[in-house]
C-alpha cells in the first residue's frame, strides 16, 4: 500500500490518484488555502508518514519549493513530486529544494504507478527517523471544545460552523469539526459538502489503528479546515460506544491544535463521551423557559458527574426583545453568566440553506458575526481579562 498526500491538485488530478491500485491518499488544500503560511512538517503524523508527497498546480511555485525544501529537510526518505509542465531551470530548483521527480497531470498511469513503486521501496517508517516529535501536537497544546444544549434548535450547529471557519484563520489546516449527532447531523449540508467519507468509516479499525488512514475520512473545507461529516443513514453508527468516541477524539487531538464537536441534543452516551475529554464546552441556550430550565439541570448533571469543564462559555442564542425574558432572567435561572449574546436574525438561516455560514462572508457589521467573532476572542483566549465584576450583557 502506497500512501499519497496530495497537495494544491485539482478535483479531477485527485480522483485520478484515488483509484490507482494500492493506493491510500490524503488531499489537502483548496483555492482558498494560504499557502505561503502553509507548514507541511506541522501537519505530518510522525506515526504513518507519507511515501510520497505530490505538489499540485494550484500550490504557486515559489510555495511548493519552500513546502518541499522543509519535508526533505524533516523527513528526507519521503519522495517529494512536483506536478504540472515546468523549465529545465525549475527543474533544478526543485533538485535543490529536494523533489525527486517532475511529472505532467496528463502524464500516463503506468508513468504514476512507476512513481508510487519508487516512493514504496524507501518505506515510511525509515522516515520516521528524524526528530518524530515536531510534527505531532503535544496533548497539552491541543484542545477540544464541545458545543452543547440540552435541546435542539438552538442553533448549536450554526455556532459549531461559525467558530471553526473563525478558528481557521488563524489556526489554518489545524483545526477539525467533528459532527457528533450519530443520528442526524448536518454539519456537511450546513457547510456545502459532499463528503467521500463519513463518521461510519472513521470508526472503522483500520481508521483507529491508523492516523493516516483516519486523514483520509475527513473532508477540507474551502476556508482551512477539516470535517468528519456524519453518516448518511441515522442507523449508520447505532451501536457505536462511548469509548470509540473517546478514542476517535483523543486520536484527532493528536494531530490537530482544535477539535471542535458539533453534539446532539440531550446527554446521550456519544455526548457524555465527548465531555470526558472536552477541554472547554460552550453551553448553548435560547431564551424560552424550556431551554433555559434544561440548560440549568443540565448544567446540575454535568457538576455531579464532574464532567463540567473549568472553562466554559455560555452562549445565549436566538435572542430578541420579544421572548419575555431578560439576560439577567436566565442568569438567576440557570445560575451562571451569559458570556456572549447573539441576536435572532433571518440572514443566519438563509446563509447556512445555501452552505455558506455568514462567517464566510465577512461581514463585521453583522450582529451574528459580531457575536461569533465576541465568542472566538473567548475561545482563543484574545479577550480582554476579565473583571472580578462580572459585566451583564443585554440584546441588542
Amino acid at each position: 500500500m502506497t500512501r499519497l498526500l496530495v497537495l494544491g491538485a485539482d478535483e479531477a488530478f485527485i480522483a485520478r490518484m484515488s483509484v490507482l491500485p494500492g493506493t491510500q491518499l490524503v488531499a489537502i488544500g483548496t483555492e482558498r488555502t494560504d499557502w505561503s503560511a502553509f507548514d507541511v512538517v506541522r501537519i505530518l503524523d510522525p506515526q504513518s508518514l507519507p511515501d510520497l508527497i505530490l505538489l499540485g498546480a494550484r500550490v504557486p511555485l515559489t510555495n511548493a519549493l519552500g513546502i518541499a525544501a522543509a519535508a526533505h529537510l524533516q523527513y528526507p526518505l519521503i519522495d517529494l513530486v512536483l506536478v504540472g509542465e515546468h523549465s529545465a531551470d525549475t527543474a533544478v530548483e526543485a533538485m535543490r529544494a529536494g523533489v525527486r521527480d517532475m511529472v505532467s497531470a496528463s502524464s500516463s498511469e503506468a508513468c504514476f504507478v512507476e512513481m508510487m513503486r519508487r516512493a514504496e521501496m524507501h518505506g515510511p517508517a525509515s522516515a520516521t527517523v528524524a526528530s518524530p516529535a515536531a510534527a505531532s501536537v503535544p496533548s497539552e497544546a491541543s484542545r477540544t471544545i464541545v458545543v452543547v444544549s440540552p435541546k435542539g434548535g438552538v442553533g448549536k450547529t450554526s455556532i459549531a460552523t461559525n467558530v471553526a471557519i473563525g478558528m481557521a484563520e488563524t489556526m489554518p489546516h489545524d483545526v477539525v469539526l467533528v459532527d457528533l449527532d450519530l443520528q442526524f447531523g448536518d454539519v456537511a449540508a450546513t457547510l456545502d459538502l459532499a463528503p467521500a467519507r463519513t463518521m461510519e468509516d472513521a470508526f472503522g479499525p483500520d481508521a483507529a489503528a491508523d492516523n493516516l488512514v483516519l486523514k483520509t475520512m475527513l473532508t477540507a473545507h474551502s476556508s482551512g479546515f477539516f470535517v468528519l461529516c456524519g453518516a448518511d443513514s441515522p442507523a449508520a453508527n447505532e451501536n457505536v460506544t462511548g469509548p470509540q468516541i473517546h478514542r476517535l477524539l483523543e486520536q484527532l487531538s493528536t494531530q490537530f491544535s482544535c477539535v471542535l464537536v458539533d453534539t446532539a441534543a440531550g446527554l446521550g452516551e456519544p455526548t457524555l463521551a465527548a465531555l470526558e475529554v472536552a477541554d472547554e464546552i460552550v453551553l448553548v441556550s435560547t431564551m424560552d423557559v424550556a431551554s433555559v430550565r434544561s440548560v440549568r439541570r443540565e448544567v446540575d448533571l454535568l457538576t455531579q458527574l464532574g464532567l463540567m469543564p473549568v472553562e466554559r462559555s455560555f452562549v445565549l442564542n436566538l435572542a430578541d426583545r420579544q421572548s419575555g425574558m431578560k439576560v439577567k432572567d436566565v442568569e438567576a435561572v440557570v445560575g451562571i453568566p451569559v458570556d456572549v449574546v447573539i441576536p435572532r436574525s433571518s440572514a443566519v438561516q438563509l446563509a447556512a440553506n445555501h452552505g455558506q455560514p455568514l462567517m464566510l462572508h465577512k461581514k463585521r457589521g453583522e450582529p451574528f458575526v459580531k457575536a461569533i467573532r465576541a465568542l472566538l476572542a473567548r475561545l482563543e483566549r484574545t479577550a480582554p481579562a476579565a473583571d472580578n465584576k462580572h459585566r451583564r450583557l443585554e440584546v441588542a
